[in-house]
């Protein structure tokens, strides 16, 4: 415990903004692009036509053509509508033994799409578990739960750090000294968007309460989540037994979307299971788009796929709602494009804050008489931390869409290629200077950014099918690129960070 409250309070931001913010600035940066997943994933399908308006009816009908001919035994059929962000129709189907097949089609065709890809799921996947499947190992699930936390912890310390933290927004001083620079940039991109920080970093731990505070679960459980989350979460539904029986036709699926709709509200519906389809126990679950309603809890309703009576329609218990309530306003699949570009650079703003209180970090101890012997690693961590991440980002991006649709690893290539890239930047970032290592990473990422639209011929092609989606993908990728080039060019013409130097050669300066 230091001298005083305030003294304390310092520490605690200085030293959790260190440790956890390595881990920190991934999750968000990550989190960041994956507000805009599903635009990812089709940039990165390029056999996915755009500009396409299919009807849910024609949508539905195409895709149960092809699972009756490709899968007509399967126990479990999903069809996902296309929607403005993702045009393309795809179909899953689970076999005998549980396992899931999920493919992309044409949907006016029918057509398979030999690509398989979810470009997009990669960077969710990377911001919530740091790309470490929860089945197998929590490891990834528990920091970034730790990060959070972290996040949270930095956050309230810091206000009562700063006690001129409002009166301190209005100083930025870019041309000031290098450590006041970077010190008013943080407090601009802390102060700003506070309320955002604390929310983004307090409801992520809300998604998943269970798994951050385990005790109720296993006490009252026997630490089995599975029963657990269909009480607390209402898993429940009226009517919920359906007799078993014989092979039975399916009733024609537009014509239980239509009651379902009844229901659920007009082309509100985004996508639908049929379960045991070609029994008389088969059943229709349709599931409720939530772009217009702050909810993560699916509204869903399910019939009869061979009556069309229904069946059960879901109930959820106050407390779900309100949880469900607090998770969505993380997830951030409602609001439509504004909402989601407020999402996306409010926390472009929270990576920066956490990227200025790194180098804040090694600035404010560089100059300093005697420099810690640790401080040069901590500042070469910075870089590889940081912008090698970045770099691993966008490499990511051009594996995806490189990377042959026919080859056997068509969907670990990408991940792979991000992995690669990152232990490569974490390697250059340990043999070269610093100052070196930010400029050659930050000027790599740029230029891979601003390159991007070669993969598609220069956008021409997304221009002349007024395919806004992709198109707003190249331009927030070159944009992104211009960003990164002038960040790399006033690092440069800085000196960049300047290597910290070790406590020897402070000692021998000092003489």
């Amino acid at each position: 415990m230091r001298k005083t409250f305030t003294l304390s309070m310092s520490w605690l931001h200085t030293w959790a903004g260190l440790v956890l913010g390595w881990i920190l600035f991934g999750v968000l940066l990550t989190g960041s692009i994956a507000v805009f997943h599903s635009e990812i994933t089709y940039w990165a399908s390029p056999e996915v036509r755009g500009g396409l308006h299919p009807s849910p009816t024609r949508s539905l009908l195409v895709g149960q053509a092809f699972l009756e001919r490709q899968v007509p035994n399967s126990r479990m059929w999903r069809i996902e509508l296309p929607s403005g962000r993702s045009p393309a129709l795809k179909v899953s189907w689970r076999n005998d033994k549980g396992a899931t097949t999920v493919r992309q089609l044409d949907p006016e065709t029918g057509a398979a799409i030999a690509r398989e890809t979810d470009a997009g799921g990669f960077f969710l996947d990377y911001h919530y578990m740091l790309n470490i499947d929860r089945t197998k190992n929590m490891a990834g699930f528990l920091l970034v739960g730790l990060a959070g936390v972290g996040m949270l912890v930095a956050s309230i310390s810091g206000i009562v750090v700063h006690k001129r933290i409002f009166k301190d927004f209005f100083l930025f001083r870019p041309r000031g000294s290098g450590q006041r620079a970077w010190l008013d940039g943080h407090n601009l991109l802390a102060v700003l968007p506070l309320p955002f920080h604390i929310m983004m970093a307090y409801t992520g731990l809300v998604i998943l309460y269970w798994v951050y505070i385990p005790a109720a679960v296993h006490v009252l459980y026997q630490g089995k989540t599975e029963p657990f989350r269909r009480e607390a979460i209402a898993l429940e539904y009226r009517d919920f037994k359906t007799p078993a029986g014989g092979p039975a036709p399916l009733r024609p699926l537009p014509d239980l979307l239509k009651r379902a709709e009844d229901q659920l509200g007009v082309g509100k519906i985004a996508y639908v299971y049929v379960r045991d389809p070609g029994r008389s126990n088969a059943t229709f679950e349709a599931y409720r788009s939530r772009e217009d309603y702050v909810t993560q809890q699916v509204q869903q309703v399910a019939l009869s796929a061979v009556t069309g009576a229904t069946l059960r329609v879901r109930q959820d218990s106050p407390a779900a709602r309100t949880q469900s309530f607090i998770a969505a306003l993380h997830f951030i699949e409602w609001g439509g494009p504004i909402v989601r570009w407020f999402y996306f650079l409010a926390g472009l703003a929270s990576t920066g804050m956490v990227a200025s209180g790194l180098i804040v970090f090694v600035r404010k101890r560089a100059e300093r008489r005697q420099v810690p012997a640790w401080l040069p690693w901590v500042d070469r961590i910075n870089v590889a931390a940081m912008a090698g991440i970045t770099l691993a980002c966008i490499a990511f991006l051009w594996a995806e869409r490189l990377t042959p649709a026919a080859w056997p690893h068509r969907i670990d290539g990408p991940v792979m290629a991000f992995f690669w890239t990152w232990a490569a930047a974490a390697i250059h970032a340990a043999v070269r200077p610093p100052a070196r290592a930010w400029t050659e990473q930050l000027g790599l990422t740029a230029a891979l950014c601003i390159g991007a639209p070669l993969l598609n011929g220069l956008g021409w092609r997304n221009l002349v099918t007024l395919d806004t989606v992709r198109l707003g993908m190249d331009l927030t990728l070159v944009a992104s690129g211009i960003c990164l080039l002038a960040i790399a060019w006033a690092v440069s013409k800085a000196g960049g960070e300047k290597p910290a130097k070790s406590a020897k050669s402070a000692k021998a300066a000092g003489r």
